[in-house]
């Protein structure tokens, strides 16, 4: 976890030390070889570590013998993340704190040893400078950051480096309380252990609990037994062990915990870790990777009775699977817990004590509970905290749920309900706003990234324009955003419309400048698949061709528009949607970026100004130096799309020419529109003039193009592509080269664009096409045919 920490400071432009252990015996070309190791399984890591490859050249690897003093010395933050042993750690920071400058913040990156324990050694001066900084794993993807003080830490250190790691690096960042395993720990491994002890009650197989701790509460895929094989179970039982250690069940006692007696490794689990089977580490787990006799991969199943593996055996929850296809999130969580059958007899036994748990730990894990809510939400995937999942469930429900168990409430969801009636809730919404009630106080407030715009909390007045799947909001300062709201922000009809009347309207009033962009998980998955196959289907390819020319139309207006337009986009972002983001004056990318102009896995190729783009970027790039050829930037443009290759970050977009060394990252996904919003307010301040529609674009022609042929035949012969791919490829590079003219010449964008769609509307003529597009509507995965 140490190199994916150091991975992440360095991909986001830091200098970065990784120190390791030197190995036992080691000569002097291998005492670094343990940090030289990790770094060189950094690439290999799934999901990738690395922002780019070229991130490893800012980690200088060494060891914590021959190279502490100097690292140390020269570095503004020193994070540890050695073994989880108190004596290990207090050894290790009381010899940085000897060469550690009088200005730099020590860390600890430990899961639940309490920040005092660690310091308590170290000299007055340097305890104020310390602090915890706890990473979820794996690090560049976990939002969660659990910014933990000592009795000693200074305020000025934890501003800085919350400051720090909120900003630059992207982390959500959650004040803890000096307590055992703080915030995420503490609730996560209460509620799993709640689990455990349900499930047993009821009979209930793997599968049946990953089901309902699943997406029917708003819970990821993996629910807690897949979750469980994931962190590992030795890991599981290490942090049960901090809480039987930091914990009591003496009511009367400062660390007196109400769940302290569930507080053990499950018998189950134990029995598993003493076999050697501790999750995806070891191959088995809960769950067991395996083949079958036929060699295919398969995944098996504990039986918890046994403790052997069989094959997968669905959850037969009938009522609950049609609720979690039927009911949005917010609205099937009471239906869930009030369920008939061991299903809701399972869940109330699960969530109704851990609601009552969570209410009893505000004061004491955190301030209020919207740290609590965080927490969970960033360092565990769900949809709903445990109080945003109590308020859906209804607290006055809750309440009456409790006293039929003979279980007192927490004196505060009693003060938060006075009677039968009250309709109270922990967190309300007032004017877009939301607020979170804290018990301690009696006030409502909520905590949220200095400098960040939220567009859900944007006031109705701010509306400027609106359909059913889009809508335009003023930010400000002349600046308009135009958000999607559609089924997966995908490009239909309503946000094609009003992405083409965006521009002229905004001039109109006024207006200098506009954001594309979104705060969904993913800016835009394409073009409306579902309705270009249905067109297909029904050989109306004159309406596909019209709604192509639509879309290339209202995508020039973007970059030819009025006011300049400065793309958001973050996490998926494909097709349609990447052709929107290169039209754009500038881009402000989030940095967890995968974009990609990825048709060919539907059979077609890109027609919305992509090929066009890549040709117009090539040539511009190629003017840059006298003499220059646009074909090495074609190629890399056409190897991009043939693959369907997709970016793993930004920076990989960036070389992949999706964006231009101009265009800006950000870290943090709540910064990105705020950070848009700053880039627009820039060009229109240094004065906006769009760019010429009838550029000339120096062409590859047919020299260039034949070069690009041969290669899509090459692919063929070796097998790495079908005929339909060879003929797609052919497609896209008869477009690249502007038409296969016999020399090299300059065209405009709007004869690439014309040839686009030609070439579009050709493919979607074959079977194979329409093919393609069905089994990914029915699969959501490619075909190959």
């Amino acid at each position: 976890m140490g190199a994916a920490i150091a991975a992440h400071f360095a991909g986001a432009g830091c200098k970065t030390h990784l120190l390791d252990l030197v190995p036992p015996g080691a000569d002097a070309s291998q005492r670094s070889s343990i940090a030289q190791g990790a770094l060189k399984l950094l690439g290999k890591s799934n999901p990738p570590a690395l922002m780019q490859k070229s991130v490893l050249q800012r980690i200088h690897p060494g060891n914590l013998e021959d190279d502490l003093a100097a690292a140390v010395g020269e570095s503004s933050l020193i994070l540890e993340a050695v073994v989880e042993r108190l004596s290990v750690k207090v050894e290790l920071f009381q010899k940085v704190a000897r060469h550690a400058s009088a200005s730099a913040i020590l860390a600890t990156n430990t899961s639940g040893i309490p920040i005092d324990a660690i310091a308590q050694s170290l000299p007055t001066n340097v305890q104020e400078r310390f602090l915890g900084l706890h990473f979820f794993n794996p690090p560049r993807w976990m939002h969660l950051l659990e910014v933990i003080a000592g009795s000693k830490t200074l305020p000025s250190v934890v501003e800085e480096a919350s400051a720090f790691c909120d900003v630059a690096l992207g982390k959500g960042i959650v004040p803890c309380k000096d307590t055992p395993n703080f915030i995420g720990n503490r609730v996560g491994i209460a509620e799993m252990l709640l689990t455990f002890s349900a499930a047993k009650e009821q009979g209930l197989s793997v599968e049946e609990i990953d089901f309902l701790n699943g997406p029917l509460l708003g819970r990821p895929r993996t629910g807690s037994c897949r979750l469980a094989d994931m962190v590992g179970l030795d890991i599981l039982q290490h942090v049960v062990a901090n809480l039987q250690n930091g914990l009591s069940a003496d009511s009367s006692s400062s660390n007196f915990d109400p769940l302290y007696s569930m507080m053990k490794t499950p018998e189950s689990v134990a029995q598993l870790i003493k076999d050697g089977r501790l999750g995806d580490k070891t191959g088995s787990g809960f769950y067991k990777k395996s083949r079958n006799q036929e060699g295919k991969r398969q995944i098996l199943s504990l039986d918890l009775d046994t403790l052997q593996y069989r094959a997968r055996i669905e959850p037969a929850f009938a009522d609950l699977t049609l609720l979690l296809k039927s009911r949005p999130l917010e609205e099937r969580v009471q239906s869930a817990l009030a369920a008939e059958g061991k299903a809701g007899k399972f869940l109330r036994d699960v969530y109704l004590p851990l609601f009552n748990y969570v209410v009893g730990l505000i004061g004491d894990v955190s301030e209020t509970p919207q740290e609590i809510d965080d927490a969970m939400r960033w360092g565990y995937g769900w949809q709903l905290g445990p109080f945003q999942l109590l308020d859906a469930a209804d607290p006055s429900w809750v309440i009456r749920e409790l006293h039929k168990r003979e279980v007192a409430p927490a004196p505060a969801l009693l003060a938060l309900v006075k009677d039968e009636a009250n309709t109270s809730r922990f967190y309300q919404c007032t004017n877009g706003v939301p607020s979170v009630w804290n018990p301690k106080t009696g006030k409502r407030s909520i905590r949220q990234p200095k400098g960040a715009l939220f567009l859900r909390q944007l006031p109705l007045e701010s509306v400027i324009a609106k359909n059913e799947s889009a809508r335009l909001m003023d930010l400000g300062d002349g600046i308009a955003c135009l958000e999607f709201r559609s089924k997966a922000n995908i490009l239909d009809e309503g946000v094609v419309r009003l992405i083409g009347e965006a521009p002229q309207l905004l001039h109109a009033k006024g207006y200098r400048g506009m954001v594309l962009g979104n705060q969904a998980e993913h800016f835009c998955r394409g073009a409306n698949l579902k309705h270009i196959g249905a067109l297909i289907e029904r050989g109306k390819l004159e309406q596909v061709e019209l709604a192509v020319k639509q879309l290339q139309d209202v995508f020039m207006n973007l970059r030819h528009g009025p006011i300049p337009v400065v793309a958001a986009p973050l996490g998926q972002t494909f097709g349609g949607g990447t052709e929107a983001c290169l039209h754009c004056a500038e881009i402000q990318a989030g940095a967890d970026l995968f974009m990609g102009l990825v048709e060919v896995g539907v059979g077609v190729l890109p027609a919305g100004g992509g090929l066009k783009e890549i040709a117009r970027r090539a040539s511009a790039w190629a003017a840059e130096v006298q003499g220059q050829d646009p074909y090495p930037w074609v190629k890399r443009g056409f190897e991009a799309v043939a693959t369907a290759k997709v970016s793993t970050s930004a920076f990989e977009a960036r070389e992949t020419g999706w964006l231009s060394a101009r265009d800006g990252i950000t870290f943090h996904r709540s910064r990105i529109i705020s950070d848009a919003k700053k880039r627009a307010v820039a060009l229109a301040e240094r004065g906006w003039i769009p760019p010429d529609r009838n550029e000339e674009i120096a062409l590859i022609g047919a020299s260039g193009g034949a070069n690009l042929m041969m290669g899509v035949q090459l692919f063929e012969w070796g097998g790495y592509a079908s005929a339909h791919d060879k003929l797609i490829g052919q497609k896209i590079v008869h477009v690249l080269s502007g038409g296969m003219g016999a020399t090299q010449s300059t065209s405009h964008a709007q004869h690439l664009l014309d040839l686009e769609r030609e070439a579009f509307v050709s493919l979607c003529g074959e079977k194979k096409t329409l093919a393609r597009i069905q089994h990914m509507l029915q699969t959501k995965k490619p075909l190959r045919n």
